[in-house]
């Protein structure tokens, strides 16, 4: 027999894994159809999303440090990034005035750059 096959510990470990990004598409499904019942189909799917790539994130996060593995756990704070601005935008299309929207956005762009420019230097 061949001896590389992988032991089933690990192979659950993959596939528990891998059942984290299943939250981005729930997300969006509720999102659609809290948004429907309420009124604003598109903010629902935006704002569900968003909860959706937080959810992921934090899950993912949790299950890397709960399984000790042997690889250095990814970070996930991106997707959470990513994931509150689509909350942000979501609510922002209901409750914000239209001129608000280059302020934001802006401040979104900053925020990444930083972001980009934290991660590249914080890893030598």
């Amino acid at each position: 027999m061949a001896t590389d096959e992988k032991p089933y510990g690990q192979e659950r470990r993959r596939h528990h894994r891998h059942g984290s990004y299943m939250l981005i598409p729930a997300g969006v499904l509720l999102g659609l159809g809290i948004g429907m019942l309420a009124g604003y189909p598109g903010s629902g799917v935006l704002i569900g999303l968003g909860l959706g790539f937080i959810g992921s994130a934090v899950l993912a996060q949790q299950r890397s440090a709960q399984a000790g593995d042997e690889e250095a756990p990814r970070p996930r704070g991106f997707l959470a990034v990513i994931g509150a601005f689509l909350v942000i935008v979501g609510l922002g299309v209901i409750w914000a005035p239209l001129n608000f929207w280059p302020y934001l956005v802006a401040l979104f762009l900053i925020l990444l750059g930083v972001w980009f420019l934290y991660r590249a230097f914080s890893h030598r």
